[in-house]
Parts: structure tokens; C-alpha cells; sequence
């Protein structure tokens, strides 16, 4: 038995392939890692995947996960000599609804942007590939040629043998009892043959990791969850090369195996597995056969191919997967413990991601930050309450079903609903509010005692009158809205200052009760985060975020602190409720609720005062994110009932109105507002996205400085505009959603970020980012010429720096 060494510079707990990809490209680093695998490479869940290397995904950062492990797994067998299987036969989706048939056209203008090559099939063109199924119904195909398959076994040795090859260590029958963890840093790994030290792990064991994590005080939100699939005996004329064929609403996938076919479901309601623990001796199991349940599944498999009867079925799969809330994995570093990595969750993508992984996971360890935001797939994101096993369970068994069937705004998830309340929740709903999870909250998005609409809509949806009244209101009169799951973050004590300095672009050291719109900002000046923090007093401030970034704000502050100052922070987001009133009648009706000068003189726009609110005091921030008039309303959570009820009291009489969040999303797309995560992140600088009246280069320090002074020296890019689409409307024409491809000059030069429509303008409005080789300059945006292709036509389009409702923002700071 080979020993264990004393030391490693890197240790990955878990021989799937996601951590074998990670040890092949830290030893190509020339990392010599240390992998630890309970049993054997592979035998968990990887050995029994489909083995299908899609490449196209919603995110840009998810598709070049896909194209890097596509190529990875062209040259890994020339590089090894270890066979892979892999075979480039391509992937067809279908199409068998109208709502469908424009999602795949969108596809195919976004692999144009992301540099596939695709094409569209139209009926005729699929049954002549496909000629055992049935297919009256379907409306088109999407076809990506460079997409295949591989063996998911063999490919774990090749990436284990490479690895081998440049340093690293594989270790099997070594089960890692324990993490050493020292001041809150990582300092190594125990095992069930002795210790081993380290100042990095990471953790990619599969469905065996939120467990684990949890026991070490991480929060890792996933669980195991059955996957079936069907192999029917060798069927005379197929081809090896048959192209993969993906029914997402027969939600099913379709390949060739050995001369015989493969057929496997998501069904719509999952089934979790392993609720009382993942047994010590699992490798290389299956588990039983449930019938019952798949049943739908495989009645949609028969009717699609009615000569499956005769065929006869050969192998009736059942293995477990690991599945995560949301349907995406975790990567990166998690917040907890220091030096602590994890890759886990990927939601029966492993195969298809395990390349871009192991490359992103590399980078994070050597360089600190991966080559390319990873902002959807974060560790960070992962909230405290998410730690939960049981959550985690209930969820699992849903997000099967978020593979396939029909994403849109509609498509909500049902499963451990009600977690996360605001304070005026029940009021909410008793208004008509219609709520949506966000990582939890129950967020109210439009207001109609009607509810949500069954017909799905990738533009005007059963909810846009709603919606649009909403808009209306918040232009004419009044609107108010429930923002209290807003993360708020107390920075507090006498380098308070300090902290938020060091990582924050504008200048923190402001007079008491100014509130400041600023980004947190990494060493390259890309942005972190995008908040507004109060001076509360000389040595407390208060940073409000929203809430998917509640915990990685935090988590970037001290991340970033000098141990030796001294502050605090104290997560306030459950001790105050955040209320917003927008509108031009806003100031009258909040002035009726409180004996002070709420007037534009004594409260200018981006000032914060304390105040009396009915029979309560509060915090008033004057800011708005719709562009209007608008006043941000802070109390402590046990006031907000009392609050509430006066401003409806001074408020109805003016036509106010409750606003949902699509309404807020209409409103700051026609403003050109920014939204981190869709708009901007850690791969943009101020400066690029037309943020730089947010830095304060005089500032000695913060981190990005030097990146950001050099921007300004070389001339700075406009990379994030408004755009606007005259020809496509309201009603009858595609919407600007997110992903269309930006033309100039007969290519592409960028992207729209977000979009839709805009119902205080009555046009179609979002926001792009550009690129352009030569750079990007006010005057080339104003020159004009850009056309914007949506679901398969180009529209001519305009584009300018500022937003197109009231650019001057006059209305906002009246």
C-alpha cells in the first residue's frame, strides 16, 4: 500500500470527474496535488452518466465550460494514450411548441455570438435523421454538430492518467474523516490512515459533500436525487455517429450506445434519495427500478417512438445524482473557512462541465480568481439557511425537473416554499400580490388578485397589464414597494471606515447621514458588488445589497480587511424592513407621516436623514431605482406593520399603488439602471460600464486603483449602453430578452445584457455590452448603425450611454 505523503500543497477529496479534472490541470500548472478517493475513481455517480458534451448554455461563463471540455476531450487521448470513446456526432433539441420554437431560435443567435456553429432543421430535415420517431408534432429542430459523447469511465483515467503524468497523486480506498482547520483557515485533511497537511482543499465529493461541509460549519446546498434511463437491445440500422436528440418537452434525451439506444428522463417532479445518509460502501451501485414513478416519462418515450415496444428494453437504469436548489453547481471558495474550495452540485451536467471546471478550479487556487467570471455558479451564493438537509431534500426532488420542460418567467418553482417573509408578506398577498422565490424570500412580482397565468409567454405574459399599470403609477402618482429582503450588512467600529474604503470605488469617509452609490471592486477593478452603504454615525455604516449577495458581501469585506483593524459587521437584514416610495407624489404623501422637512432643500437627492414615521423613527434615503422621485424607507422590523398601514392611509387617496419586482425591472431598463449579475460583474470595471461617476480616483488606496488609473490613462471603453428597438412592440414581435447578438458592420460587436418592454416609453428598451477590437468610444456608439438580432431577424436599433427614459434624471432628483 502506497503511504500517504506528510504534506501536499493542494488536496482534492473526491476521485469523480470534476475533481480528477481539477488535479489534471493543477498538475499542468505544475501544482502536484494530492487527490484522496473513499473508494475508486469514478465509482460514485460519474461511471454511470450518459456521458453527452453539450456545449451552449444560458450564461456566457456556463458555454465556455462546455466548448473548453468539448476540445479537452478531442486531444485528451492523443495526449495520454488512454482511450475516451469520444465521438463528435452532435446534439438535435426540438421544438414541439411555438414558445419552444423561439427558444431554440434564440439559441441559435447565441451560438452565433458565442462562436458555434449550429444550425435549424425544419420538420422534414429531423424525421430524415431520426426516422424511428414520431414527429407530426414537432415544429423544428436545433442542431449543434460539434457536440458528442464520450465514456464518462474511460475519460476519468485519461484525465487520472495525465495528471499522473505531471506531478499529481491519486490515493483510492482513503476516506478523508475530517478537515484541520486552524483559526478559521484551512491547514490540511485527516484520514482513516493519518493526516495529511495542506493549505488548500477542495471538495468535489459529489452527493456526499453538503454533508460533509456542514459538519465543518459550510454551507453546500445539494442532494441526491434518482436518475433514470432505459437501454434497449441493438437496433439494426442505427448509426454510431446517430446524433444525441433532446425532447425537452417530452423531457427526455435520445442516444446511440453501443449499437443500441439510450434513453433517459427528467421527469417534472424528481425523486430524492439518500435522506438518511449516502451508505459507506456505495461504489459502483445502482438503485431499484421505480416503475411507478417514471411512468410518464416512459410513456412519452413510447409514444414518441411506438417501435420501442418491439424492440425490447435491455438494462432499466435507476442511479443517483446530485441536484442543487437552483439548478446550478457550486465552484469556487465558500466563505466559511479560508482555503477551502469546493466543485460539487452539477446537476447531472458533471461530464459536459468537468473540463471548464477543473480549469476554472485551477486558476481559483494558483492565480485567486478564475480567468473568467463564474458569478452564476459561485460557492459565495449559498446562503445560511440553505445548510439545511431537508430543504436541500425537498428541493433536490424538484430541480430534476428544471433540465427540460419550458423556461420562462412563469415557470416557478413550487417545492420548501414560504421559507423567507418579508414583515408585510401577509398584507402583500392580501393585496394580490404574486410571489416568486428568490433563495427563499417570497418576493411579490406583480399585483392581480388573478395570480399567476398557465400559458407560457416569452414577451407579453398574462401579468404585463398588470405590470404596466404598476409602471404608470409609479410615473404619475405614486408606488410602493416591500424591499425588506434586501441584504442589509452594519460595518461597524472606529476602522470601519476603513474596510469599506479599502474594497469600495467612491469615497466612504462622507459626512454624517450621506448615502453613497458604490461598487466593491477586486484587484483588477472589476466589480464585486454594486451597493449603497449610509453613514449611520462617525464609526457605523449600513450597506444595503440585494439579496442573492447578502452573504458574499460580507464575505468580500472581511476577506479583504487588514486583520489589525478593528471593526465588526452584523447582518441586519432580518432587523429592518426596507420600504420604497416612488412616484411624484411620493414626497407629499411620506411628508404626511412625519413632522419633518422631507422638502428637496433639507432632503437632497442621495442624502439619508433619521426621522419621524408615523409613531416610529426611521432612516429616509433619498435614491430611487426607477428613476423617479423616490424615497427609501428604513425601519426596525417590528415598526413596518404600523408604518405600512399610515402610508396607505396618506397614500391611497393619491392613486398609489403596490410594485412587484418585473415592474421595478421595467422601470430601471428604460432608466439604463444596472443590474450586478445580469449587466455587470467582476469582468467589468466602473469605467466600462458607465459607472465611473462612482470612483473617486483621488482616493490613496482601494483595491483596483492602479487597474482603474490605467483605464483612464489609455482612454476609457463604454461597454454597457442602452438600447432601444422601435420595430418590435409591445404585442405580435419577439422581446429584447437577454443574449441577442449587437451587429455593426456586418459583425457582431456585442450583446444585450437585458431587456423588455418599456411601459412609460411604450418601446422595447434594455441594456448591451459592446466590444470592439478597435475600442468603444461615445463617438462610435453615436454614429449609429447597429442592428440587434432577435429570435432569427435583425431589427435596426439605437444605442446611446444614457438611459432613454428622462436621461437627465431630472424627475428623480426634482
Amino acid at each position: 500500500m502506497q503511504a500517504l505523503p506528510e504534506t501536499a500543497p493542494a488536496i482534492i477529496i473526491g476521485g469523480g470527474i470534476s475533481g480528477v479534472s481539477a488535479l489534471y490541470h493543477l498538475a499542468r500548472r505544475g501544482v502536484p496535488a494530492v487527490l484522496l478517493e473513499r473508494r475508486r475513481i469514478a465509482s460514485g455517480t460519474t461511471w454511470h452518466a450518459a456521458g453527452i458534451v453539450g456545449q451552449l448554455r444560458d450564461s456566457a461563463s456556463q458555454t465556455e465550460l462546455g466548448k473548453y471540455t468539448a476540445r479537452l476531450f478531442q486531444s485528451l487521448e492523443a495526449e495520454t494514450g488512454q482511450a475516451t470513446g469520444y465521438k463528435q456526432n452532435g446534439t438535435i433539441n426540438l421544438a414541439l411548441s411555438e414558445v419552444r420554437h423561439e427558444q431554440l431560435l434564440r439559441q441559435h443567435d447565441h451560438a452565433v455570438r458565442m462562436g458555434i456553429e449550429t444550425r435549424l432543421l425544419t420538420r422534414a430535415e429531423v424525421a430524415a435523421v431520426w426516422p424511428w420517431i414520431e414527429t407530426g408534432d414537432v415544429i423544428s429542430g436545433f442542431h449543434v454538430p460539434s457536440n458528442g459523447q464520450i465514456n464518462p469511465l474511460d475519460v476519468t483515467m485519461a484525465l487520472a492518467k495525465g495528471a499522473r503524468a505531471n506531478g499529481g497523486q491519486v490515493f483510492e480506498g482513503v476516506r478523508v474523516t475530517g478537515l484541520i482547520i486552524r483559526k478559521g483557515r484551512i491547514a490540511g485533511v485527516d484520514t482513516d490512515r493519518g493526516a495529511i497537511a495542506a493549505p488548500q482543499v477542495l471538495l468535489a465529493g459529489g452527493m456526499w459533500s453538503h454533508l460533509f461541509a456542514k459538519a465543518h460549519g459550510a454551507t453546500l446546498p445539494l442532494h441526491a436525487a434518482e436518475h433514470f434511463y432505459i437501454v434497449t437491445e441493438p437496433m439494426a440500422g442505427l448509426p454510431p455517429d446517430q446524433p444525441i436528440l433532446n425532447i425537452s418537452e417530452d423531457r427526455c434525451y435520445w442516444k446511440e450506445d453501443a449499437g443500441k439506444l439510450l434513453i433517459g428522463g427528467f421527469e417534472l417532479q424528481g425523486k430524492d434519495w439518500g435522506a438518511a445518509g449516502i451508505p459507506e460502501d456505495f461504489e459502483f451501485d445502482e438503485l431499484p427500478f421505480d416503475m411507478d414513478h417514471v411512468e410518464p416519462v416512459l410513456e412519452a418515450m413510447f409514444a414518441r417512438m411506438p417501435a420501442l415496444a418491439d424492440l425490447g428494453i435491455q438494462t432499466f437504469f435507476n442511479g443517483p445524482e446530485s441536484f442543487t436548489p437552483d439548478g446550478r453547481p457550486y465552484l469556487g471558495p465558500v466563505p466559511e473557512v479560508a482555503g477551502l474550495f469546493v466543485a460539487a452540485g452539477m446537476n447531472s451536467n458533471g461530464i459536459l462541465n468537468s473540463g471548464g471546471v477543473g480549469l476554472r478550479l485551477a486558476e481559483w487556487m494558483i492565480d485567486g480568481r478564475p480567468g473568467r467570471s463564474m458569478l452564476p455558479l459561485l460557492a459565495g451564493r449559498a446562503h445560511p439557511f440553505q445548510a439545511n438537509t431537508e430543504y436541500c431534500r425537498i428541493r433536490a426532488a424538484e430541480s430534476v425537473g428544471f433540465h427540460y420542460g419550458l423556461h420562462w418567467p412563469g415557470n416557478l418553482a413550487q417545492s420548501a416554499r414560504g421559507i423567507r417573509r418579508v414583515p408585510l408578506h401577509d398584507r402583500l398577498a392580501a393585496a394580490g400580490a404574486a410571489f416568486a422565490e428568490r433563495i427563499g424570500w417570497e418576493v411579490p412580482m406583480f399585483f392581480d388578485p388573478a395570480g399567476w397565468p398557465k400559458e407560457p409567454s416569452l414577451g407579453w405574459a398574462g401579468w404585463s397589464g398588470a405590470v404596466e399599470a404598476e409602471c404608470l403609477a409609479a410615473r404619475d402618482n405614486a408606488v410602493l414597494l416591500d424591499q425588506s429582503m434586501y441584504g442589509k450588512i452594519i460595518v461597524q467600529g472606529p476602522d470601519a471606515v476603513h474596510a469599506l474604503n479599502h474594497v469600495s470605488g467612491a469615497e466612504m469617509d462622507v459626512g454624517l447621514g450621506a448615502s453613497v452609490y458604490t461598487q466593491f471592486l477586486n484587484a483588477h477593478g472589476g466589480i464585486e458588488a454594486d451597493v449603497t452603504v449610509i453613514r449611520m454615525a462617525a464609526d457605523r455604516f449600513l450597506v444595503i445589497t440585494g439579496h442573492p449577495s447578502q452573504m458574499r458581501d460580507q464575505h468580500w469585506i472581511r476577506a479583504n480587511a487588514d486583520p489589525g483593524w478593528r471593526f465588526e459587521m452584523f447582518d441586519a437584514t432580518s432587523g429592518y424592513a426596507l420600504l420604497s416610495l416612488h412616484g411624484p407624489r411620493s414626497r407629499e404623501i411620506l411628508q404626511a407621516i412625519s413632522r419633518d422637512d422631507l422638502s428637496a432643500a433639507a432632503l437632497p437627492f442621495g442624502a439619508a436623514r433619521e426621522v419621524d414615521l408615523a409613531l416610529a423613527r426611521g432612516w429616509v434615503i433619498r435614491r430611487s431605482f426607477l428613476g423617479e422621485l423616490g424615497f427609501e424607507v428604513l425601519v426596525p422590523t417590528e415598526f413596518t406593520a404600523g408604518i405600512y398601514e399610515a402610508l396607505r392611509e396618506a397614500g391611497d387617496p393619491f392613486g398609489m399603488r403596490h410594485m412587484g419586482m418585473f415592474a421595478v425591472n421595467a422601470c430601471r431598463l428604460e432608466k439604463g439602471f444596472r443590474h450586478f449579475g445580469h449587466d455587470i460583474g467582476e469582468d467589468d470595471t466602473p469605467f466600462e460600464a458607465g459607472l465611473g461617476f462612482a470612483v473617486d480616483l483621488r482616493k490613496p488606496e482601494f483595491l483596483g486603483r492602479a487597474a482603474l488609473v490605467a483605464q483612464r490613462a489609455a482612454g476609457v471603453e463604454y461597454r454597457t449602453v442602452s438600447i432601444s428597438v422601435a420595430a418590435l412592440q409591445a404585442k405580435g414581435t419577439p422581446w429584447l430578452i437577454h443574449n441577442e447578438p449587437v451587429w455593426k458592420g456586418g459583425e457582431i460587436v456585442g450583446h444585450v445584457t437585458s431587456g423588455g418592454w418599456g411601459f412609460r416609453l411604450q418601446r422595447m428598451v434594455g441594456l448591451a455590452s459592446l466590444h470592439r477590437a478597435g475600442g468603444v468610444s461615445r463617438n462610435w456608439i453615436e454614429a449609429g448603425g447597429f442592428k440587434v438580432q432577435v429570435a432569427g431577424r435583425m431589427y435596426p436599433a439605437d444605442l446611446q450611454v444614457q438611459g432613454f427614459y428622462d436621461p437627465k434624471g431630472e424627475r428623480m432628483r426634482g
